[in-house]
C-alpha cells in the first residue's frame, strides 16, 4: 500500500574485513578474516591475545576535515571511525543530501561507551619532572580547553549524532542508543518508525564502537564472553567446540526514506526495510532468559510485522557470538519460530570474520546483509567442523543462493533483542 513501506536509500561501513561496503562481497567470497593478534593496545598479560582490527590507516578518508575533527579523532576511537565511513560516502551522497529537506531528516545512532585512551597522555602526566606531577582534576581542565563540543578527552555521547546531522542537515532530531550489542539495530529499527509516524521523511541510522582498548576487553574478559585462546581461531559460531566471542570495532549508517520521498525524487533504492521484532527479557543485566522467549517474541514479531511467512525468508544472518549459550538459545528460538521450515533456511553468522563490534553490530550486519543479497552469496560459518545442530542447515562454505529476503539478529546484555527483516528490491513504481 502506498505511504507505508520504509525504503534503504545508501548505506556506507567501515569494518575490519571491509572498509568500504563495496570490498564486503569479494572479501566474503574469498574467505577474508580478521582473527589476528592485538596490535592496537598492549595486550601483554591478558588471557586473551586476539581481536578484530581494523589495519588501513584511516586519516585519508577524513582528510578534508576540520582541523579540530582530525585532532579529536586521533584520540576518540569512535569518531574516527564513523568519520571514515562517512568520507568513503561523501561525494556519492552529495546528490542525495541535496535533495533533504532539513526539517524533514534525522538522526538515530548507536553508540559504545567511550574509553580515555590515557596511554596517549602519559607524557603529561609522568613526565612533568620528579618535584611536580599534574593532578588529575587538572589535566582533565587542559585537555578539555575547548571552546566547542570537541575534546581530546570526555566527549559527551551525542557527538557522533550530531557529526552526522552536521553533514547531512538534519534537523528534525538527533538521538543516541546506548543498548550495547543492539544499539544501531534498535537505531534502525527506530528510524523505521519515526518514517512510518511522519516525524520524519529521511532518517540516517547506523551507530559506531570499538572494543580494542584494555578497559573494554578486560570489561568483557570478566564476562566470560571473550575467547581466552592464544591460538587461531578464535571465534566458531554453531561449532559444538565455540568457547567465545572475537571483539571488533566498525562504523557504519544507512539512509532510510519514506515512499513519499523516493516517489517524489523518483529514486531508486537498494532494498527496503519490511519491519522488525524489538523486546526485553528484563530477566538478568548479563545473561539472557535461558527459555528465549522474549527472543522468541522479536523474531515473531519481525516476521508478522513485516507481513512475511516463515518460508519466504531465504536467510538469516544470527547474532550467532560464538559462545556457548547465545549459539545454542539463539537456535531454539528460530526452531520455535520457523518450525520444519528452518531446516531450509541456510543460517549463518558473520563474527567469525569481522568479530563482534558491540554498539555497531547491527549496521555492520546490515550493511553485510544488503551486499550479499544483491550478490546472491550466502556466507558460510567460517572456522565451524562440527555443526552444533546436525538437522539445521548452517553451512560451512558459502553458497550461490537467491535472497530476495533476509533476517538479521541481534541481541544485547540485559536482554534486549531486535531483529530486522531485508527485502532486496524494494521501488515499485
Amino acid at each position: 500500500m502506498l505511504g507505508n513501506k520504509v525504503h534503504i536509500l545508501d548505506y556506507e561501513l567501515v569494518s575490519p574485513i571491509a572498509v568500504g561496503a563495496h570490498n564486503i562481497v569479494s572479501n566474503i567470497q574469498n574467505y577474508v578474516h580478521a582473527d589476528h593478534p592485538i596490535k592496537r593496545f598492549d595486550a601483554t598479560g591478558f588471557p586473551f591475545h586476539h581481536a578484530a582490527e581494523i589495519k588501513e590507516d584511516l586519516v585519508s578518508f577524513y582528510a578534508k576535515e576540520d582541523d579540530r575533527i582530525k585532532e579529536t579523532c586521533k584520540f576518540n576511537r569512535l569518531l574516527e571511525l564513523l568519520a571514515a565511513s562517512y568520507g568513503i560516502a561523501s561525494s556519492r551522497l552529495a546528490h542525495l543530501v541535496n535533495l533533504f529537506e532539513p526539517e524533514k531528516t534525522g538522526v538515530i545512532l548507536g553508540v559504545g561507551a567511550d574509553v580515555t585512551p590515557f596511554e596517549l597522555f602519559e607524557k603529561e602526566i609522568f613526565d612533568l619532572g620528579d618535584q611536580y606531577k599534574m593532578p588529575m582534576a587538572e589535566l582533565f581542565s587542559q585537555l578539555n580547553a575547548s571552546q566547542t563540543k570537541l575534546n581530546r578527552v570526555l566527549n559527551p555521547y551525542d557527538l557522533y549524532a550530531i557529526y552526522l546531522a552536521q553533514k547531512f542537515n538534519a534537523r528534525a532530531f538527533q538521538k543516541s542508543i546506548l543498548t550495547a550489542c543492539v544499539s544501531s539495530t534498535q537505531a534502525i529499527a527506530f528510524a523505521y518508525n519515526s518514517i512510518l509516524a511522519g516525524e520524519a521523511e529521511v532518517v540516517i541510522a547506523g551507530g559506531t564502537d570499538s572494543l580494542l582498548n584494555g578497559l573494554a576487553m578486560i570489561s568483557f574478559g570478566k564476562l566470560g564472553v571473550i575467547n581466552e585462546t592464544t591460538k587461531e581461531p578464535t571465534c566458531k559460531p554453531f561449532d559444538v567446540m565455540r568457547s567465545g566471542a572475537l571483539a571488533g570495532e566498525c562504523a557504519g549508517f544507512t539512509i532510510l526514506a519514506s515512499d513519499k520521498f523516493v516517489r517524489k525524487h523518483k529514486l531508486t533504492p537498494k532494498g527496503q526495510l519490511m519491519g522488525f521484532g524489538n523486546t526485553l527479557d528484563a530477566f538478568k543485566i548479563t545473561a539472557p532468559d535461558p527459555e528465549g522467549n522474549s527472543i522468541t517474541e522479536a523474531i515473531q514479531l519481525a516476521l508478522e510485522n513485516s507481513n512475511l511467512k516463515p518460508d519466504q525468508i531465504n536467510y538469516i544472518n544470527a547474532h550467532g557470538t560464538g559462545t556457548k549459550h547465545n549459539d545454542h538459545l539463539e537456535l531454539k528460538c528460530l526452531r520455535k519460530v520457523f518450525g520444519d521450515e528452518l531446516k531450509n533456511i541456510p543460517v549463518s553468522s558473520t563474527k567469525s570474520r569481522h568479530g563482534h563490534a558491540i554498539a555497531a553490530a547491527g549496521i555492520q550486519e546490515f550493511c553485510l546483509v544488503m551486499e550479499l543479497m544483491h550478490a546472491n552469496l550466502v556466507p558460510g560459518n567460517l572456522f565451524m567442523k562440527t555443526p552444533c545442530d546436525t538437522e539445521l542447515y548452517l553451512p560451512k562454505e558459502n553458497v550461490d543462493q537467491k535472497i530476495e529476503y533476509a533476517m538479521t539478529n541481534n541481541f544485547a546484555f540485559g536482554g534486549v533483542n531486535t531483529v530486522l527483516v531485508l527485502k532486496k528490491h524494494a521501488h515499485e513504481s
